[in-house]
């Protein structure tokens, strides 16, 4: 339901939205500084990231069920 009077959809805009503008500065931050600069830091944050999957416990069942899920979305944001 994306009713716009709908408390969680309103919610998930905000992040949508706070989402976008993180992506944005990291966007600029990249064109702004070279990549021996930003590379090191985005490699630190895919392997925090991946520490931090490889820790949580989620089978594999569960973690191909939120895969399907995101190709799902992304085929919908595709549509659009």
């Amino acid at each position: 339901m994306n009713d716009s009077t709908d408390p969680l959809a309103e919610k998930h805009e905000r992040n949508r939205e706070q989402r976008r503008a993180e992506i944005e500065r990291w966007v600029t931050y990249i064109q702004e500084n070279p990549s021996d600069v930003w590379g090191p830091q985005l490699n630190t944050l895919i392997e925090s990231q991946l520490e931090a999957a490889r820790e949580s416990g989620v089978s594999l069942a569960q973690r191909e069920r939120v895969e399907e899920a995101g190709r799902e979305w992304a085929k919908e944001e595709r549509e659009k």
